[in-house]
């Protein structure tokens, strides 16, 4: 049985979006957004504040219907998977989820079983949990209490929550928020390592995992992303590989401020720094 869900993940393709508007209580967020990401991708979603990046996330994972437009799956509209068959092929990292039990570490990963869980959780939940749990280098929290971890940690629970679901499709909203450079690069370490395999063990996957996040961090984005989207004003700007969307017209023209655009020496990918002297005129 897992050998045939194996082989259905590894050929599950990838999401594709098509002329998409959506919003909330009839104004509309997002406007007309055509967009492909293929399976195994890395694609960063960057753009400023009201953008449409967290709206354009939840029509990705389907807990948001698009007023116009069709959003497809592994080549199925999304309206027609049932909520744990979506459940099994994509996972969202939020930017908030807020524990009000005490939860041990183990129990807040294990949720991420729910779409498998029939009852109780059996030997296998706990063995899928524990190695995402491995993978994330959260293991040694795995008996703590959810409200005792850091900042980082329990970002880094989250991730393991959510690959736990053993999916195609990992999708994540602002996932190095309020964290410190240090942090930042873990969890963009531990993404990447992701992107190119699950490893061994309880994956469902040979391949890696296809990785969609929106961050206002655009420097860690460029430097790990393989794609990049910009947003603005519900709008896709520009999609492409790092080096052509990075561009000092795109940037300046997307955030209203001045900035440079240099070569990182190491990775030799863009690197933006702001110039200092305040915003755009007009």
């Amino acid at each position: 049985m897992k050998d045939e869900r194996e082989k259905m993940k590894d050929e599950m393709g990838g999401i594709e979006l098509r002329e998409i508007s959506a919003g909330y209580g009839g104004e509309r967020v997002l406007e007309d957004i055509t967009l492909k990401i293929e399976e195994g991708e890395f694609l960063g979603i960057i753009g400023p504040n009201g953008a449409g990046k967290s709206t354009l996330l939840k029509v990705i994972a389907g807990t948001l219907l698009p007023i116009r437009g069709d959003v497809l799956v592994g080549g199925k509209d999304i309206r027609k998977y049932k909520k744990k068959e979506l459940a099994r092929l994509q996972s969202v990292v939020v930017q908030q989820s807020i524990f009000s039990l005490p939860f041990k570490c183990i129990d807040v990963v294990l949720m991420g079983r729910f779409p498998y869980v029939k009852w109780l959780e059996t030997s296998e939940d706990y063995e899928v949990a524990e190695w995402a749990m491995g993978i994330t280098d959260t293991y040694h929290l795995r008996d703590k209490l959810i409200q005792e971890v850091s900042g980082g940690e329990l970002q880094r629970v989250r991730i393991a929550r959510a690959i736990a679901q053993q999916g195609c499709f990992l999708l994540l909203d602002e996932p190095t928020a309020h964290l410190d450079i240090r942090h930042e690069v873990r969890i963009f370490d531990i993404l990447r390592s992701l992107n190119v395999s699950c490893g061994s063990g309880m994956s469902l996957r040979s391949k890696g995992l296809t990785l969609i996040i929106s961050s206002h961090n655009i420097n860690i984005v460029v430097g790990y992303a393989k794609r990049v989207a910009v947003l603005s004003k519900g709008r896709i700007v520009k999609v492409g590989a790092v080096e052509e969307v990075i561009r000092k017209d795109i940037i300046e023209e997307v955030y209203g401020v001045r900035v440079l655009i240099e070569e990182n020496p190491i990775t030799h990918r863009p690197i933006i720094i702001h110039t200092g002297v305040g915003e755009l005129n007009g």
